[in-house]
Formats: C-alpha cells, sequence, structure tokens
C-alpha cells in the first residue's frame, strides 16, 4: 500500500496542477467560502477513513500525503472513532450518527466538518415482483443489515410516511451486508442493500433489480439527502488549527472536482487506496453512492437534522442521547460554504 500511495500522490499532484491550468474547477459549483484558504497546511493531519462510499470522496486526500500528512483506510467505524477518542487521528470521515454520538460521548469534544456521503441504501429484489413503493412491499419480507443505526430507522421513518405501521414489513436482520447479498441470491425476495454491496448483487446473478432508491425517497420526504457519512474532527484541532482545517476542506472540494471531470481516474484512485475491491466496482458503483461535500453552517444542520431526529425519536442513544446543538458545526466559528455532489 506505500508504494502505491507515493504513486497515487504524484498523479493527484500532477493531475491537480493540470486541472487548475486547464481551468476545468467550476468556480460556479462553489460558494466561496468566508475564511481565506492558507497556501499550505502548518503541519501534518492524520486523517482517517473508511471502505466504501464514506470513504470514496476521501481517496483524493491521498496527495496530502506528499506533505507529511497521513490517510489510514480502516475497514471499521470503530477503529476512526477509536483514533478521534484517542488522538491518533485529527479528521476522520464516519458514519453521521457516529459523529452525533461522539460529540456527545466526549461533551463537544468532536466537530462536525462537512456532509460527504449521501443515501446509499436501496431495495433490491432477486426473482420477485417489482414494486415502486414501500407501500407495494406490504406483507412481504426484506433482508437487511445494520439494525439500530441509519438503515433500520431511516427505513421506518420512510414507512411511517407512507402510512405504514412496522408491522406491515417484516424486516429480518442479518450480522452483515454480505450476509444480506448471500441470503437475496440463495433465497430471492427482496433486500435492503447499501452500494458498493447493490453492484456485487448484480454481479452475482442477472436477476437483482433494484427497485427503490431510499436517498430518492427521503430527499422527497425531507427535502435533503440522506446523510450517510460526515467528515469530523477532533475539537482540539478546530480550535488550535483552524487554518487547517479549512486548507483540508478546499482540497477535499478540488479533489472531487477532479473526480466529476475524469471517473476512470476517480475509480482508479478509489480502488488504489483500497476503499472498494477493484476499479471496475468503483465505475459501476459511483453512480449510486452520493459522494458529496456541504460545510455550510446552515447547510449541514439543515441536512443533519432531520436525520438525527429520526433516529432520536426512535432511540435517543443512536445520537449518544440528545441532539448535538450549534456547536458541533465547525462552519459556525468558520464559515466555508463548499457544495459539491457528484453526478455519473
Amino acid at each position: 500500500m506505500k508504494n502505491v500511495n507515493k504513486w497515487l500522490v504524484l498523479l493527484l499532484s500532477i493531475a491537480l496542477v493540470l486541472s487548475a491550468l486547464s481551468g476545468c474547477i467550476k468556480e460556479e459549483q462553489q460558494e466561496v467560502p468566508a475564511e481565506e484558504v492558507p497556501e499550505a497546511l502548518s503541519a501534518p493531519l492524520n486523517i482517517g477513513t473508511l471502505m466504501g462510499p464514506t470513504g470514496m470522496g476521501m481517496a483524493g486526500l491521498v496527495d496530502l500525503e506528499s506533505e507529511g500528512s497521513k490517510v489510514f483506510v480502516y475497514d471499521s467505524p470503530d477503529q476512526c472513532m477509536a483514533g478521534l477518542l484517542n488522538g491518533d487521528l485529527d479528521v476522520a470521515a464516519i458514519p453521521s450518527n457516529v459523529a452525533a454520538v461522539l460529540y456527545n460521548k466526549t461533551e463537544g469534544g468532536i466537530k462536525l466538518l462537512g456532509v460527504n456521503t449521501g443515501g446509499v441504501l436501496y431495495v433490491l429484489s432477486n426473482g420477485a415482483d417489482p414494486v415502486s413503493s414501500l407501500a407495494d412491499l406490504k406483507g412481504q419480507t426484506v433482508y437487511a443489515s445494520g439494525m439500530g443505526g441509519v438503515p433500520e430507522y431511516a427505513f421506518k421513518a420512510l414507512m411511517a410516511k407512507e402510512g405504514l405501521a412496522e408491522d406491515d414489513i417484516e424486516l429480518v436482520w442479518l450480522q452483515s451486508h454480505a450476509d444480506v447479498v448471500s441470503t437475496l441470491i440463495t433465497e430471492g425476495g427482496y433486500a435492503l442493500v447499501p452500494e458498493p454491496q447493490v453492484t456485487v448483487a448484480g454481479t452475482k446473478a442477472d436477476t437483482v433489480k433494484v427497485e427503490l432508491d431510499i436517498n430518492a425517497m427521503w430527499k422527497e420526504a425531507f427535502g435533503f439527502d440522506l446523510p450517510m457519512g460526515v467528515i469530523a474532527c477532533r475539537a482540539q484541532v478546530a480550535e488550535e488549527r483552524p487554518g487547517d482545517l479549512v486548507f483540508l476542506l478546499n482540497k477535499y472540494y478540488e479533489c472531487l472536482e477532479m473526480f466529476q471531470e475524469d471517473k476512470d481516474f476517480a475509480a482508479m484512485v478509489i480502488a488504489g487506496m483500497s476503499i472498494l475491491p477493484s476499479e471496475g466496482v468503483a465505475k459501476a458503483a459511483m453512480p449510486r453512492c452520493n459522494i458529496m461535500l456541504e460545510t455550510g453552517f446552515d447547510a449541514c444542520k439543515s441536512i443533519l437534522t432531520p436525520l438525527y431526529e429520526t433516529l432520536s425519536s426512535y432511540n435517543p442513544q443512536a445520537v449518544g442521547g440528545s441532539i448535538p446543538g450549534d456547536d458541533f458545526y465547525f462552519a459556525k466559528d468558520h464559515p466555508t460554504n463548499y457544495s459539491i455532489k457528484l453526478e455519473f
């Protein structure tokens, strides 16, 4: 991985320079941040990210390793949580509810830098009748994983929006996303599955169909994307090095712009960082991964509040006991307004 990272750093550095020279960064898509962007980091940052959609946009930050920063890729949110709590990580991409849990656990020791991943949940079918709404699933069984987290409570909130009782659809909770895909393939029926497992399921059986886009349904119900992943930092870093965090967000935005311009390059970088297993899977999954960046105070609060309120109404501990206050948001004191959602 170390040699791969060096190669990716070089490619990204060259690509960023060429992108700036060619003028392919679309300034009209970016609201100019209120704080001036420093020319460089004052000191290296330790950055944690996750395999899967939450880490896909973060892949471009490997370029910062040329300045001494480190990007660590983990397969479990618990590893990012531990890194933020013990100080090994300065910044991390984590599930949206985990950021709220850490904020409450540390009594404000975690700050929210931005929302970086929209909804990646889809209802799939295999050998079953097509459906166009959750109401069409009444009386059916749906295999799923993620009990006690965003998948469960978001799905139940959308059921309620459609006038369904919780027992109108039987949710069978399995241990992992892989178990859900395996069961869908062998048993048939319906399943609630996130990307990139949606893409993986499609490669295992050509009878697998995408029936419902949970993100689109959430957006129709609440007006915003379903925020599945966020970027968070330790409050100490926000207090002592706010300029470095502004620099990081600006770099993140530039990398997403570059990914938008060249999907093949994006897939190569994502696979090269082992965030997804291959370039082919990355290219196939990207259109359904809702890679984004929203950093503004009003934007982030508006996007996250419906989710946090929904989670809290079902189980307050899903957000750590209470909905985070305004001090949770880095942009409250350090306004940045980067806004982009990749479309492929």
